[in-house]
């Protein structure tokens, strides 16, 4: 048995792909535990893993990076930019002590870490302790046509962020924000998505939990229509915010013969969204990973986890990224044949209403998504674990 410590950031879209990981791994036998900078014990908890019993502060105010603000200032180039920097690089040194204590309480034999985590590879160095870069995007497996105000920025802050590495006696290998481990790098995708493989970086398809993930909820599956399609619509954790896309996607599925769900965060049961009309479901949170199997498209910001969800259950995506990576899953979507890209905010209700007749109807949508599908129909995260086992 050995002792894995898993570093991540403490929000869905980067916790989720690692539960998977993190439960095979203690079924082979390994000690697991979580760190992270704010609690997130109880989703851990729910999934059959554990935090590392350290002293963490609560979770940071809904207004932070999540609802209204944070969905208006992503669309700020500038703010957004500094948001990043100071993310990525400002911040690593003042957080490394916390991550030594961690690995000092913990004595890990190995170290798996979010690869947006830079100061995790330092402590890691430090300690001389092996760790695994488990990406959570797509960052592994940019090619240099994919373009970006995201990979513009990384690139601006590229001397900053070599030079806080350098300050440590480490050089570095990124790919867009994630650092590439020199020992194992996973992506949780696969050359039939992607196009090609890439030298360096295990893809081993899609990252889900043998059980549960530990965010599930109760739905009213009895409302589900039988009689016509689902068209599904999320847009994530953080940036939800958007009561004129879903009005603007409600008014567009009106003339359809559709059944449209929406799990719409924080504005559920507001002012925002109300009056629904009767081929409209909401809910503050769906069970995304049971509901994808059950619809036939997916409406999405483009969040790397949703796409991937969505390809290994054979759903078309209509994405419309509003920032960050998600213009790079759109990339993939686009070139793979598996969906449509649609600037929801500029498009028109009738462009709207097009698209989704496209995504349910056109043949070469539904070829390629099943091509990709059949790729995506692996267990990713029980090839993780067999791979960080391998290393260790």
């Amino acid at each position: 048995m050995k002792r894995i410590l898993f570093f991540t950031i403490p929000e869905k879209g980067h916790l989720n792909p690692m539960i998977g990981p993190a439960v095979w791994l203690q079924r082979l036998g390994h000690e697991v535990r979580f760190h992270a900078a704010h609690d997130i014990s109880a989703q851990l908890h729910a999934a059959g893993l554990q935090a590392l019993e350290m002293q963490v502060p609560a979770a940071p105010p809904p207004d932070a990076n999540r609802g209204a603000f944070f969905a208006e200032k992503v669309r700020d180039p500038t703010w957004l930019r500094e948001w990043i920097q100071r993310l990525l690089v400002e911040e690593a040194p003042a957080q490394l002590p916390a991550l030594e204590a961690a690995i000092q309480n913990f004595q890990p034999d190995l170290i798996v870490t979010d690869p947006m985590i830079y100061p995790a590879a330092i402590a890691a160095n430090h300690a001389g302790i092996p760790w695994v870069a488990l990406s959570n995007s797509l960052n592994p497996v940019l090619n240099d046509r994919i373009t970006s105000d995201l990979l513009e920025t990384v690139q601006a802050l590229s001397p900053a962020r070599q030079a806080l590495f350098a300050a440590y006696g480490m050089n570095m290998e990124f790919r867009g924000c994630d650092m590439l481990s020199p020992q194992l790098t996973i992506a949780f995708t696969t050359p039939a998505f992607i196009g090609r493989s890439v030298p360096g970086v295990e893809m081993v398809g899609p990252s889900l939990p043998p059980t549960q993930r530990g965010d599930e909820t109760e739905f009213p599956w009895e409302l589900l229509a039988t009689d016509r399609p689902k068209i599904f619509m999320s847009f994530g954790s953080q940036i939800y915010h958007q009561p004129s896309l879903f009005h603007k996607v409600i008014r567009a599925t009106a003339g359809m013969r559709v059944q449209l769900v929406l799990s719409v965060n924080d504005l559920f049961g507001t002012s925002l969204l109300a009056d629904l009309p009767p081929h409209v479901l909401a809910f503050r949170y769906a069970p995304q990973l049971k509901l994808l199997p059950h619809v036939q498209a997916f409406i999405t910001h483009g969040g790397a986890n949703s796409v991937m969800e969505a390809l290994h259950f054979g759903v078309p995506l209509l994405i419309s990224p509003v920032c960050n990576d998600q213009f790079h899953q759109a990339h993939f979507i686009r070139h793979s044949g598996v969906g449509l890209e649609l600037n929801l905010e500029s498009a028109t209700v009738t462009e709207t209403r097009d698209s989704l007749q496209r995504l349910l109807n056109d043949p070469s949508i539904q070829t390629h998504v099943k091509r990709v599908a059949e790729s995506y129909a692996v267990d990713g995260a029980h090839r993780a674990a067999e791979l960080i086992t391998a290393l260790l």
